[in-house]
């Protein structure tokens, strides 16, 4: 579907353009009640399938609902237009007040966002916000003393259009256009269309004041933060804020431009968000596949292989796929993906890239039974990550490595390096590596031949992983299947069901005899 679209939300009718090809991103521009097209990003087009949003209250649009909220309202309009589209996650590209409502969505449903990018937007609104905004742009014609239109267009900011009408709001932006800029005067040419063009409406709300700052925790996509460094309203310290707010989120400040950088440095801007594309694919696949989603998985790994993109998309999507064949049981498939994917990465010099299909192919000479060969690869993989400074990982590849010297019969050298491996997980605070103890527990015990403790891991390994919504990766769920198969044998169903339910309900400290207390997360 491309051009001119609408969709009817609520009764309120929204217009919408898409253009491009690749996974769906939803534009939405700032203001409020700035007309859309000076948010067009031809460049992304090429990546995603762009959709840019024309918000109530604007252009072709249907005016905002009566006791329309700064947020809340554009929100649930948005959500209208993700439901219409049918997909199942879309990425968010929220630009100024657009950033707010992105957001607020981000805050609602964010099972539906695939990646966000928060572009000059800011956290709060409130008193201290706007006063900050007018400071600033009254210092503006200080920067460019030479132009007397520079202090006119600072003045205008001042003086907003008492009529409300979408004349005197569009002439009034026309005429503040220049202070968002970092500089307008020496590329005017190039952006007076813009300033000449430029459509506003007014917007009705009761209060233009939000705080997210307590809520940012919450946000789990794959973030881009990006901002202009002459940004006089939305500028690096409101950046900064949301992404000191957002775990994991990556902050692009960019060097030549103001509240417009798409515009004053348009390569790098999408650049920036091209690269999210690659991050919510990875979060996307991974957590597809943890959540045992084996056809949302292949289906992305699959899609991204077609898009025949940069190497760290081709080698994250064939070492999908290896997982995915290692769950089937098809270890020569597992071998050949991640063969595959370990020559895209030696190819491209960035040993970074070598870690997963490392990994993998250490997991498939372990399920083959070739354990020389499995301890070698897991050992090649500790050493890299070492070298990589992944600390998290090593301690994953000793616990694999753990269970290769099980397997070998050296039960003392697996339970001191188990025993290292859960020591780590608590000193550090490792949550997620919960469930692992679990097996590495059952696994011990199964070789002790202490089945009831076997079946109480194996309760308590069933509750983390259902706690955290994933499943057992593939070599794992082997082990815990061996251990489950002889401890029933060994107890008798109900025995050991009694055991289960025990197990199933233990904390994480009483289970291991450690405890958080001095992890430093």
């Amino acid at each position: 579907m491309t051009g001119t679209c609408f969709v009817t939300v609520g009764g309120t009718r929204l217009a919408y353009h898409v253009a491009g090809d690749g996974p769906v991103m939803i534009v939405h521009p700032g203001g409020p009640g700035v007309e859309y097209s000076y948010l067009r990003v031809p460049q992304l087009e090429e990546t995603f399938t762009m959709v840019y949003v024309e918000p109530a209250g604007t252009g072709a649009s249907d005016p905002l609902p009566e006791h329309a909220t700064y947020a809340d309202t554009y929100a649930d309009l948005l959500h209208g237009l993700v439901e219409h589209l049918g997909v199942p996650a879309v990425h968010l590209l929220g630009h100024s007040h657009g950033g707010v409502v992105a957001q607020r969505y981000a805050l609602r449903h964010p099972d539906r966002v695939a990646g966000l990018v928060l572009y000059s937007s800011t956290p709060v609104t409130d008193a201290a916000f706007w006063a900050e905004g007018t400071r600033q742009g009254a210092a503006y014609p200080r920067r460019h003393p030479e132009i007397p239109e520079a202090a006119a267009a600072a003045a205008a900011l001042e003086e907003p259009p008492t009529e409300q009408t979408e004349a005197a709001k569009s002439a009034w932006m026309s005429a503040v256009l220049p202070v968002y800029f970092a500089d307008f005067w020496g590329r005017r040419a190039e952006f007076e269309p813009l300033r000449a063009g430029i459509r506003s409406w007014p917007v009705d709300v009761d209060s233009t004041a939000v705080d997210f700052r307590p809520r940012l925790p919450e946000i789990t996509a794959p973030t881009l933060v990006v901002t202009g460094r002459h940004d006089f309203i939305c500028g690096p310290g409101w950046a900064a804020m949301l992404h000191d707010g957002i775990a994991g989120s990556r902050l692009v400040i960019l060097p030549d431009s103001g509240h417009f950088g798409h515009l004053e440095e348009p390569e790098a801007f999408a650049a920036a968000v091209r690269e999210l594309r690659d991050e919510s694919f990875r979060a996307g696949v991974r957590g597809a596949f943890r959540r045992g989603d084996t056809a949302e998985a292949r289906r992305l790994a699959e899609e991204e292989l077609r898009r025949d993109g940069e190497p760290a998309g081709r080698v994250e999507a064939l070492y999908a796929l290896a997982r995915l064949a290692l769950r089937d049981g098809d270890l020569p498939a597992a071998e050949r993906l991640a063969s595959a994917a370990l020559d895209i990465a030696v190819e491209t010099g960035d040993r970074a890239l070598q870690e997963r299909p490392r990994h993998v192919l250490a997991a498939v000479a372990r399920l083959a039974g070739d354990l020389d060969l499995a301890r070698e690869r897991y050992l090649a993989s500790i050493e890299l990550n070492d070298e990589l400074n992944r600390p998290e990982v090593v301690n994953s590849e000793f616990y694999n490595l753990a269970f290769v010297e099980l397997r070998r019969g050296d039960v003392d050298l697996a339970r001191e390096l188990f025993a290292e491996v859960g020591q780590r997980v608590f000193a550090n605070g490792w949550r997620s590596f919960v469930p692992y103890l679990g097996i590495a527990a059952a696994a011990l015990a199964a070789a002790d031949g202490d089945h009831t403790r076997a079946a109480r891991m194996i309760g308590f390994t069933d509750s983390a992983y259902a706690t955290i919504g994933q499943v057992p990766d593939p070599d794992d769920a082997v082990e815990l299947s061996r251990a489950r198969d002889a401890a029933v044998a060994a107890l008798g169903e109900d025995r050991f069901a009694f055991a289960y339910a025990d197990g199933a309900v233990l904390e994480p400290g009483a289970a291991f005899g450690l405890d958080w207390s001095d992890a430093r997360t």
